[in-house]
């Protein structure tokens, strides 16, 4: 599987952002794997990023519905105010626990959301999103 430029884990629970971490490394998908556990502060740092080096954007981003503070919906629609160029430059999987029918249907709101995954990540899930990357 060939490793894309960084990845972006948006989790509020430290445990699911270190066992992701380590599958991602495990698959080679990525050598830079950069978690968050506040939605607003990688938020602020993908603005640093359009400010100062937009090479470095993320090319993924795993995030998490149900957060304190700011929640993935509240991301995604601050996500969203980024100009297509710098959003076509990175796909977003919501990687969540919820199971909610409203949830799912709410993701197909968002244009970029690329897909819907159960935590956790797995070898697997990995293979399949590896497979979509021929399309990045």
């Amino acid at each position: 599987m060939q490793s894309i430029n960084s990845v972006f884990l948006i989790d509020d629970e430290p445990m699911f952002n270190l066992i992701n971490k380590k599958i991602l490394q495990i698959a080679k998908f990525t050598d830079n794997v950069y978690c968050y556990v506040d939605a607003s502060t990688a938020l602020n740092e993908l603005k640093q990023i359009v400010y100062s080096t937009p090479a470095n954007f993320p090319g993924i981003i795993f995030l998490d519905i149900n957060m304190p503070g700011m929640d993935g919906w509240e991301f995604l629609d601050e996500f969203n105010k980024f100009d297509d160029e710098i959003k076509n430059k990175c796909k977003v999987y919501m990687l969540t626990s919820s199971i909610d029918p409203f949830d799912i249907g709410r993701s197909n709101h968002y244009d970029v959301i690329y897909d819907f995954i159960s935590k956790p990540l797995s070898i697997e899930k990995l293979a399949v999103l590896g497979q979509h990357r021929l399309n990045f």
